[in-house]
């Protein structure tokens, strides 16, 4: 799928656009924009996209995005199911190149802001201590205007140059030309596996998806993810596995089943391997039984 280009209305009496969503999931198509996006989840979990890279996301994420890089942000399936209670909200903050190349140029003591916007050109996800102490202040420019709006996005962009473990999303080797063959091809491989994790995936089967021979396919698989493709598919199940033994009241043989898994010892040794715990130990603790 081709990434969208996506139109960022910023005023022109404004140099930031602040939005608070509060959807029953998240709804962006994979998409750019030549805007810097700070996000910060408030609720709902799932998968995020950023370039060549793709992990789990939790309330509490918080990524800063640089310009022209695709993205977006997919919920778990039970977004989509119309289930009461559950909602996607996050804050998302947008301002344009100009904002660093002007405003923070003439400024020496923004330097090390202006360094991090330059790394955020592959993508930073900050970590959950930080992005823990960002989340006050970035519920706050909702509700602000004018120049303490753009003050209160220079504080978080300053706190957040502390953060020594955030780390970068997209490959170093990613190319950021929006709508590139790459891209659609690895946007194509990932959503089969996640419309398809419960059921036997073969590598001539994945393969073929991308239109490449198997060997070529493993080889570019693990490139880009820095997983094996056997890596990545493990840990979409065990991730779905964790939420049925969690939310649902059946048996440990039947999550396996519903999450891939024919054979109950594969499953226990594949789940243990992810969580360091057994399937019967994790329900325990999940369900404050343990």
């Amino acid at each position: 799928m081709k990434a969208l280009f996506e139109k960022v209305m910023i005023s022109e009496q404004s140099s930031v656009l602040v939005r608070r969503f509060q959807l029953p999931y998240f709804d962006a198509p994979w998409h750019y924009h030549p805007e810097y996006e700070l996000t910060y989840i408030i609720s709902s979990n799932g998968r995020r996209f950023v370039g060549d890279h793709v992990e789990p996301f939790l309330a509490g994420d918080l990524v800063l995005i640089g310009p022209d890089l695709p993205h977006f942000w997919r919920n778990d399936e039970e977004f989509y199911q119309d289930k009461p209670g559950l909602e996607a909200e996050s804050v998302v903050v947008q301002f344009p190149a100009s904002f660093d190349e002007r405003l923070l140029a003439a400024l020496p003591e923004a330097d090390a802001v202006r360094q991090l916007l330059h790394r955020a050109r592959y993508g930073l996800r900050f970590s959950p201590t930080i992005s823990r102490a960002m989340a006050l202040p970035m519920l706050q420019l909702t509700d602000q205007t004018g120049l303490p709006q753009v003050l209160g996005l220079l504080s978080i962009l300053n706190k957040l140059v502390t953060d020594q473990e955030a780390q970068l999303l997209a490959s170093d080797s990613y190319q950021l030309a929006p709508g590139a063959a790459e891209t659609e091809r690895m946007k194509r491989v990932l959503e089969f596996m996640l419309l398809n994790f419960r059921d036997e995936i073969r590598i001539e089967q994945i393969a073929s998806i991308a239109g490449m021979a198997p060997a070529a396919f493993c080889r570019y698989f693990k490139n880009r993810t820095r997983k094996t493709f056997v890596e990545y598919l493990n840990e979409l199940r065990i991730g779905h596995a964790r939420k049925l033994l969690t939310n649902v009241d059946i048996s440990i043989g039947q999550v396996g089943l519903e999450c891939g898994y024919n054979n109950s010892s594969h499953f226990h040794r594949q789940f243990k391997l992810g969580t360091g715990m057994t399937p019967l130990q994790y329900q325990l603790v999940a369900k404050g039984k343990g």
